[in-house]
């Protein structure tokens, strides 16, 4: 916190969860966990946003620290540092 500015940094753990009724499958019985890059790239993520934020970046890292866990009757966790 900066008193001066009256600004302050945080990073953060991202965690979101929504349900995606395309990936409701009877058959699936067993959470799915993904990490490769390009599989999380294929699975639909709702915007995030901070209205008031002066400034916002996402980390950028060699691989990415994110994880996606497909539970069944299609609930997602999307996990984000």
């Amino acid at each position: 916190m900066s008193d001066t500015l009256k600004d302050y940094h945080v990073d953060l753990y991202l965690r979101q969860t929504w349900v995606d009724q395309r990936l409701n499958h009877a058959d699936i019985d067993q959470p799915l966990d993904l990490n490769d890059p390009n599989l999380v790239k294929a699975i639909w993520k709702p915007e995030v946003y901070f209205p008031n934020a002066k400034h916002a970046e996402f980390q950028f890292v060699t691989v990415p620290n994110v994880i996606v866990r497909i539970n069944p009757h299609g609930e997602i966790l999307y996990m984000l540092r």
